[in-house]
């Protein structure tokens, strides 16, 4: 019986190899997302080079590696910087990937700009690393630049957290949060059978003055014990 051969590594990123350019509050004992969203340039460095040399080792087919990148940054973040990274001879092998692990970035173009929204692909809340769906918001003006905004979030059901430095975990923060960039959690519970779709609204402003910019719908559906996102679940006003 002919062998599936797979090459394995798993990953560990002491905090010695990066500094951190927004590093948790001095005496926190854990890392958050946004600590590893700090890293997430230099991970995805990394990513890139050993992406080109699976590619030339015939490892990873070209048509299967924009799918392994964003298994490998998700798994990245659901870990806490923990992340096992598999170049696999196996052909879909990418089969294998959990949707909970799987990064998702979504995107939508408003009258004057463009919301970004960095999330995962499925949050099942008794099956999930983090403590909910993360969700990273940035906007970018005509030109793709970076603009300054601020972003109020409210949902059809379940609840927001925000991350505690000085707790080191997210706290509940009620069925609304702010956030001026960085990541905000959605936590619910697992959804009853005939639980509705949730619908997530960001409304974004400018920083400086809070003009009101565009107002967004982020839809959730209920799959099984959990919730999953699609690839248009991002829409604005």
């Amino acid at each position: 019986m002919k062998k599936k051969l797979f090459f394995s590594v798993c990953l560990s990123l002491p905090l010695a190899l990066f500094p951190l350019s927004a590093p948790a509050e001095e005496g926190s004992p854990l890392l958050s997302v946004d600590d590893l969203i700090a890293l997430e340039d230099s991970y995805e460095a990394f990513l890139n080079e050993l992406g080109d040399l699976a590619v030339q080792r015939g490892l990873l087919s070209e048509e299967d590696r924009a799918a392994w990148h964003d298994a490998q940054l998700g798994d990245y973040f659901q870990n806490g910087g923990y992340g096992s990274i598999l170049i696999s001879y196996m052909p879909g092998a990418l089969g294998y990937t959990r949707e909970e692990d799987t990064l998702l970035n979504l995107s939508a173009a408003f009258d004057g700009g463009r919301l970004e929204l960095m999330t995962m692909r499925r949050y099942t809340p008794g099956d999930s690393t983090l403590s909910g769906l993360m969700l990273t918001p940035s906007v970018l003006d005509e030109s793709g630049a970076p603009m300054d905004a601020h972003y109020v979030l409210s949902a059809t059901s379940g609840v927001f957290m925000k991350w505690d430095a000085l707790l080191g975990t997210y706290v509940t923060v009620g069925a609304t949060a702010e956030s001026d960039g960085e990541t905000i959690v959605w936590s619910d519970q697992t959804p009853a059978a005939d639980a509705k779709d949730p619908v997530l609204t960001l409304l974004i402003s400018r920083a400086d003055d809070q003009t009101v910019l565009t107002e967004a719908k982020l839809l959730l559906y209920v799959d099984g014990a959990g919730y999953k996102l699609g690839d248009d679940a991002l829409s604005v006003n």
